[in-house]
């Protein structure tokens, strides 16, 4: 429907003499391609703290200093920080950049006392380390000198930064620790350590340099999580009940304070930031509920509780044959089941019975972990399993020597290990990378890993992991390009060793499957190998754990599946965010994607029959074993459900004796019941159908697609004319219904409107067709009612001078130009329709208007349809204009766009497009510009830009100029440069391919 009623009221004059300006617009920015692309942007960042002029390391190029800079804090502070614009620090009298850079609790007391009065730098070495931390939880420090930092920050055409680099070079550390452990190097700069008991934790390390040692420490309060408490709630609870009370330890002498936060449709009614809530529970299910309880303001610890929110039908019972999860239940409760770990030389197949109570879901009798609803009825669900070729990874050692250059180019041959096995006619081949840390035999010799692994040889596929070339860390490459990138070199040698062998056919589907760090590595290596010549046959990736990357989600065509775990507090739930968002950016492409997520689920016994896995001897007595002795330490709760992660040494304690050798694998599987972050094959099913669907090339779910654009404007003065643009791309001819609404805006209360608009819409230069009153044109008016009908436009009433025509159009750019006739003036709707919704779209429009007034907006309308969302990059451009010859004077200085929901909510928001959105929204803008055949944007200037995914609805887009930042008295004063708050402005909006 249009979204024309909904605008907003305003007054914006149009452009004056735009016919030469717009034609130009149009021919650079909608005939350079018929494709399109976008990406998410986010509010307005902070400012940025004006440079200062630096202290150390001489007066020089500010290149120089940023370079410098960047090397003084890669030496000095490791991966705690990323204080590369100490470069803009100079004197450190200005801290704005470094504490925006600090992690949180870290103690820049400790580094301001580094400053001698009158802003003296010393050389001294300063400990930055958080100022408390959780027993079992491990947490870095790091030591800089601030004299080599300032140095770096100095300038001299980087003379500065490279005496800072070389005074680190030649500064080594030794660090120790007194009641807790150091968990990583003590000869780095930086280091990992833990607390062993509550109290406080004693750093220090000897810093030496040519020859002269100093000493550094810092204490750091140490605190037991369970001094936070546990939640005290009922453990099973009646859907819909309301009044229901939880509460956590209240606080002492102001301890602690509280944030509580509920999953699904339960609401807190009361108690908020609290001790005690109050809650009306919502649908049957999981109920999750937690209190973050940040003590002594130092620490926070996230105390969660599981709830069971029963149904509320007869009791019905539930029998499962061959796995765990039976018993009596109440009709319309949510209960998980769970099928036996598979006996060797079979993998699971799937459930028979009473299949019926999975509803309609296809993939649901094929999860080995399955979730339903409860009838009325009884049912029997029994668990069975298929044969499966027994097989044995091969192992191969020393693969693939490779000169690799380091420091002061000196040279040395690096190889990897590589594990595979490929069954005979394999469909294809997926490609394992390890998380950070990893290695390539965790595939076959982790319980949920190897589970993943037999089902993938069963269903045809064979499978491959490599070591990362770095074994120092495991982090695998992130060289850009494929030449550059031992580790991708590796994969496509293996791939090329597999085709020799004849394992594998050149033409087979190669996939990518990783876990963390692995997963969003999967997806680069799968981008690379699929875009660099010669392209490699690239399906698809798997990504469990990781969020991907905005920009590969805007720009490559390699389809992704997103395995997220619910309560992954190392991804978090922005990293689980930003994956959905991710996948959904994919879907408004039309690329195959999906998104599976873990959540939190009862641990029973059966549950460690998967270390059977690994171990021809362990057994299902075994397995209750270890149950028996997880549930006697009082690690789960009423309903089974872990209370928290137990420290390493907890669950070690807890296990018997001859069960503590396997206490990873026990802490994995718990992991796994928690939905944290650790690899869970729950949803191997779900990844073997997208492999499959990606080996059948099977179609995507076709995207939603942009159907109408309306702009309202002002035409103030006679001769002035608005314009729109608008690209049609496809293989047909699209019709279109374009118009120009005058007097029938009278109905909507806007005053003043324009009495009888002229339209005409040009192929460029020429005149392709003109209209000035819609019911006395050329097409029959009851052919053009009907068309606006069929699209949701409102009716134009008979013998109103409102202007209309309908054509169909050949695929290119077009632009629709209105103005008054016989000079009249007012305000004016122009509007686009997609009549035809053919497999030709409108992939791109544009409007350009002139801000008159401060405050004024230019507001367009788009409207979405479709069953899935539609990928779109939309900007509001100004300064960059001038490219064009447009003096600067005349345009928007410093635009910002906003895109609003049918209910006026804002989605999407931009002010500067280079720092907008997450890291990385510039360069995923960067990379998208020329896929949608946008001209560039210079990163100096303030034009808006974001990408967004839309879900089928109307939009209205607000393009106008950002507000001033609101100046801090207690802040020195800065410059700041004037620009224009009014002026032209460009709004487009282009579909990503």
């Amino acid at each position: 429907m249009t979204v024309t009623p909904t605008l907003p009221a305003v007054s914006l004059p149009a452009t004056r003499s735009l016919s030469g300006l717009f034609q130009l617009l149009v021919l650079a920015a909608f005939s350079l391609s018929a494709t399109s692309a976008f990406a998410q942007a986010a509010p307005r960042p902070p400012t940025p703290i004006a440079p200062v002029a630096p202290v150390a390391g001489g007066g020089g190029g500010a290149a120089g200093g940023g370079a410098g800079g960047n090397a003084g804090a890669a030496a000095g502070l490791g991966n705690l920080a990323n204080l590369g614009n100490l470069a803009n620090l100079g004197n450190l009298a200005n801290l704005g950049n470094l504490v925006n850079n600090l992690p949180p609790g870290v103690n820049l007391a400790n580094l301001i006392g580094a400053l001698a009065p009158g802003g003296t730098v010393t050389s001294a070495p300063v400990v930055i380390a958080t100022a408390g931390v959780l027993t079992g939880e491990t947490s870095q420090a790091s030591v800089i000198i601030p004299s080599q930092l300032v140095g770096a920050a100095g300038g001299g055409g980087g003379g500065g930064g490279q005496g800072a680099a070389t005074a680190a070079a030649n500064t080594t550390y030794l660090w120790s620790i007194t009641g807790g452990k150091l968990t990583t190097d003590p000869t780095r700069s930086t280091v990992s350590f833990a607390a062993d008991t509550a109290g406080s934790v004693a750093l220090s390390v000897a810093v030496t340099t040519s020859g002269t040692t100093q000493v550094a420490s810092s204490t750091v309060t140490a605190i037991s999580p369970a001094s936070a408490g546990e939640i005290t709630v009922n453990s099973t609870i009646a859907t819909g009940t309301a009044g229901v009370t939880a509460s956590v330890p209240p606080a002492q002498n102001a301890d602690r304070t509280f944030r509580w936060t509920v999953s699904g449709n339960t609401a807190i009614t009361a108690g908020q930031n609290s001790p005690a809530i109050t809650l009306r529970v919502g649908a049957p299910g999981l109920l999750e509920l937690t209190c973050s309880v940040t003590l002594q303001r130092l620490v926070t610890v996230n105390v969660r509780s599981f709830v069971v929110v029963s149904g509320s039908g007869a009791p019905a019972a539930v029998t499962i044959v061959n796995g765990n999860g039976s018993g009596t239940f109440p009709g319309g409760s949510v209960v998980d089941i769970f099928a036996n770990s598979p006996p060797a030389g079979q993998v699971f197949d799937r459930w028979i019975g009473d299949t019926s109570a999975f509803g309609a879901a296809q993939v649901a009798p094929l999860l080995a972990h399955a979730i339903f609803t409860v009838p009325t009825t009884p049912v029997t669900l029994t668990a069975t399993y298929k044969a499966a070729p027994a097989w044995a990874p091969v192992v191969t050692t020393n693969f693939n020597p490779q000169t690799q250059t380091g420091a002061n180019n000196t040279t040395n041959t690096v190889s990897t290990t590589l594990v595979s096995y490929l069954p005979a006619g394999a469909q294809g081949v997926v490609i394992m990378l390890h998380d950070t840390g990893g290695t390539a035999g965790e595939w076959f010799n982790a319980p949920e890993r190897a589970l993943l692994v037999r089902d993938l040889v069963a269903a045809g596929y064979g499978v491959a992991s490599l070591n990362s070339i770095n074994r120092n860390t495991g982090a695998w490459s992130g060289q850009a390009t494929l030449a550059a990138n031992l580790d991708a070199l590796n994969v496509t040698a293996a791939l090329d060793k597999f085709i020799r062998d004849g394992g594998l056919t050149a033409t087979k589907p190669v996939f990518f499957l990783g876990f963390s760090d692995g997963a969003d590595t999967g997806a680069r290596f799968a981008n690379l190998l699929a875009t660099t010549a010669p392209a490699r046959p690239v399906k698809g990736v798997v990504l469990y754990c990781a969020a991907g990357t905005e920009t590969l989600s805007v720009t490559s065509r390699v389809p992704q599946f997103f395995a997220l775990a619910v309560n992954d507090d190392n991804l978090g739930p922005n990293g689980n965010a930003a994956a959905r968002a991710h996948s959904q950016l994919m879907a408004g492409r039309g690329l195959a994607t999906a998104v599976a997520n873990s959540a939190a689920s009862p641990v029973h016994p059966g549950r460690f029959r998967a270390l059977g896995v690994t171990s021809a001897t362990f057994t299902a007595t075994d397995a209750q074993a270890i149950w028996t002795a997880v549930k006697t330490a009082g690690l789960l709760d009423v309903n089974n459900y872990l209370k928290a992660i137990p420290t390493a040494d907890a669950l070690k304690a807890a296990l018997p004796a001859a069960y503590q050798a396997r206490a990873a694998d026990v802490a994995a599987q718990l992991s796994v019941a928690y939905a944290a972050q650790e690899f869970f094959s729950d949803t191997d099913a779900r990844v073997i159908n997208f492999l499959n669907g990606r080996v059948a090339d099977l179609p995507a779910p076709a995207p939603g697609r942009m159907v109408n654009l309306s702009t309202r404007t002002k035409i103030s003065s006679v001769g002035d004319t608005f314009a729109l643009g608008f690209n049609i791309s496809g293989p047909e001819k699209a019709t279109l219904l374009i118009r120009g609404i005058g007097p029938a805006l009278a109905g909507f209360g806007v005053p003043g409107a324009i009495l009888a608009p002229r339209l005409e819409v040009n192929s460029g230069a020429t005149v392709i067709a003109s209209n000035e009153a819609w019911d006395k044109g050329t097409i029959p008016a009851a052919q053009i009612a009907a068309a606006a009908a069929s699209v949701g436009a409102f009716a134009l009433k008979p013998g109103d001078a409102d202007t209309s025509v309908l054509l169909t159009l050949s695929p290119g750019s077009y632009t629709a130009n209105l103005k008054g006739v016989n000079g009249a003036t007012g305000d004016i709707l122009a509007e686009v329709y997609d009549v035809s919704k053919n497999s030709t779209r409108l992939t791109n429009l544009s409007t350009i208007a002139k801000i008159n007034e401060e405050g004024d907006l230019l507001v367009p309308g788009i409207v979405v349809q479709g069953a899935n969302p539609r990928t779109l990059v939309i900007r509001a451009v100004g300064p960059g204009l001038t490219d064009f010859g447009i003096p600067a004077s005349s345009l928007l200085g410093d635009p910002r766009i906003t895109v609003l929901n049918a209910t006026a909510n804002p989605v999407a928001t931009n002010n500067n497009w280079a720092q907008g959105g997450a890291a990385g929204q510039g360069a995923t803008l960067t990379a998208a510009f020329p896929a949608i055949g946008a001209f560039p944007l210079k990163t100096a200037n303030n034009d808006a830009a974001l990408v967004t995914a839309l879900n089928s609805g109307n939009y209205t887009l607000q393009a106008g100029a950002a507000p001033l930042p609101v100046p801090n008295p207690n802040a020195p004063a800065v410059a700041v440069p004037a620009v224009n708050l009014t002026g032209t402005v460009l709004v487009e909006v282009y579909e990503v391919p």
